[in-house]
């Protein structure tokens, strides 16, 4: 079963809640490259197959405890190159996910891995059949559209264009058109009833956030206190 279906809905709502609350700081960037961080163990659900269990180690506390010392780690042997805010932000967002994911994900989370203790359940669990889960999945490439549409608007409004800016809205534009692609074409195996493969959609899934976390640290330097959404 595909279970990414909650991270799209997540980042665009911090993105909104940065928007109204807030500027969009490094620390705010690391936030929302924190939530989506967890949905990168899809692949564990092939490499082990835990039934009823809702993504892998980075659905841990613990695990995601190691990263963020791990990170600090690295940030004190090169400053420039790990800032210390996004690694906050990073965190705080890995943790947003991880108890979001335990309050509506309808399924057991791996939270105390690699400890020997059992999944925590999720609290609240929703009986979706497959063409919903099906469903919420392709919208997931629509909020993976409309959050590149975002990064454009924040690259279009920074004081701090460099020369690269115009490199990066084109590539955004064509993550964009490929998430739109994608959406459209799922949706019409489902409107014309073909047998879709779940793992065809996760991998499709798995790549747009590898993009975007690849492409959010290409450009962090751009983020800063004075920098405004809107």
């Amino acid at each position: 079963m595909v279970y990414m279906i909650y991270t799209g809905f997540y980042i665009i709502a911090a993105l909104f809640a940065i928007h109204k609350l807030s500027t969009f700081t490094k620390i705010n960037l690391g936030i929302i490259m924190g939530l989506m961080v967890p949905d990168l163990d899809i692949l564990f659900k092939y490499l082990v197959s835990v039934p009823g269990v809702h993504g892998g180690p980075l659905h841990s506390m613990i695990f995601s405890f190691f990263i963020f010392i791990s990170l600090l780690i690295a940030h004190e042997l090169n400053r420039h190159r790990f800032n210390r805010k996004i690694i906050n932000g990073l965190f705080m967002g890995m943790l947003i996910h991880i108890f979001l994911d335990i309050l509506i994900s309808g399924q057991k989370i791996l939270f105390y891995w690699p400890l020997p203790m059992g999944a925590v359940d999720s609290l609240f669990k929703f009986n979706l059949g497959s063409e919903i889960f099906y469903i919420l999945s392709c919208i997931q490439f629509l909020m993976f559209r409309y959050s590149g549409y975002r990064l454009i608007l924040i690259l279009t409004k920074t004081k701090y264009i460099c020369k690269f800016s115009a490199k990066y809205i084109n590539t955004i534009s064509k993550f964009m058109r490929i998430q739109l692609v994608l959406f459209i074409i799922f949706l019409i195996m489902l409107i014309l009833k073909i047998q879709f493969s779940t793992t065809l959609i996760d991998f499709s899934m798995l790549l747009s956030i590898s993009f975007a976390l690849y492409f959010l640290n290409m450009i962090k330097d751009i983020f800063n206190k004075e920098l405004i959404i809107g």
